[in-house]
């Protein structure tokens, strides 16, 4: 059975070899420099090895201005050029426009009708729950993409039960949304606990984004912390995928490579992907419509 991870971290892109505004190259994480030999940066792309590879991934898609969460993160999970069906990239959450166009392309659901077996690792808390409910928050792409599929939102007792992860990787940010028994836990344990549950289904996708907040605020003290989580993490990934995982690592945007900055950039954004045939899929990758088709043809074999 093939299986596919899929890593969207929010806001990273692929910018200069310039440890001055780039934290992915002052800070170095261990598992860029121990995968692609260098420090993350559009001057490291492409890169083809016998431990990954790596492509610069277009998110512009022909659209002037910004590129924006709404519309790339759509055109990650649809396949869609949501950009240019809307004329213009949109920020934050999708309106009824792009909630349609999940609906009716998202990849969780396409590959759940064609009887892949499909999940979101990600755990949904009871204030989030309550939030949604009073219409004082909406769905984001990737959670319309999840209940599009006919999914159940995991949550606490996931968690709990080591079967799903926060968003913020070890479970540190809970207490804020009035969530206080759930202990901490390493980036290591959450490294693993995620691919274990990838290694159940044929199509695992999980979505961190405390960068793209990171980036906007120009943190560099977090940035730091930050870098170390995911170099931690997604090595906890790589040592526990034993080559019976595809994982692709990809995001929607540039922010959080430029902290000179506190707005998006044109950047292009990595897509890192190691696992059978990772060569391959990665050759197919030009832009971000191209990654939910070419996790469906890996799948599709």
């Amino acid at each position: 059975m093939r299986k596919v991870l899929l890593i969207f971290i929010d806001g990273f892109g692929l910018g200069e070899n310039n440890g001055k505004i780039n934290p992915l190259v002052r800070f170095n994480p261990s598992i860029f420099q121990w995968l692609i030999g260098s420090p993350l940066s559009v001057a490291a792309t492409p890169a083809f090895n016998s431990k990954a590879c790596l492509v610069a991934t277009d998110a512009k898609l022909g659209i002037a201005g910004l590129p924006q969460s709404a519309t790339g993160q759509t055109a990650i999970f649809t396949g869609v050029n949501a950009s240019a069906v809307m004329g213009r990239h949109i920020q934050g959450f999708p309106g009824p426009s792009l909630a349609k166009i999940i609906a009716e392309h998202g990849v969780l659901s396409k590959l759940r009708n064609n009887g892949f077996r499909v999940t979101s690792a990600n755990a949904y808390t009871p204030r989030y729950m309550e939030l949604v409910k009073a219409r004082k928050r909406r769905h984001s792409v990737t959670t319309l993409t999840i209940l599009g599929a006919g999914l159940k939102l995991r949550s606490v007792p996931e968690l709990e039960a080591g079967q799903a992860l926060n968003q913020d990787i070890t479970n540190e940010m809970l207490p804020i949304v009035d969530v206080n028994d759930i202990p901490v836990i390493s980036p290591a344990l959450a490294g693993r606990r995620l691919a274990n549950l990838a290694k159940d289904h044929n199509f695992t996708m999980f979505e961190y984004f405390q960068t793209d907040r990171c980036g906007h605020k120009m943190d560099w003290d977090k940035a730091e912390i930050i870098t170390a989580v995911l170099a931690e993490f997604l090595t906890a990934v790589y040592e526990t995928s034993e080559n019976e995982l595809l994982v692709v690592v990809t995001s929607d945007h540039g922010n959080f490579e430029d902290l000179s900055v506190k707005t998006h950039t044109y950047n292009p954004v990595p897509t890192i992907i190691w696992g059978p045939e990772c060569r391959s899929v990665a050759a197919n990758i030009k832009d971000l419509t191209d990654i939910s088709s070419a996790i469906t043809r890996y799948l599709e074999g």
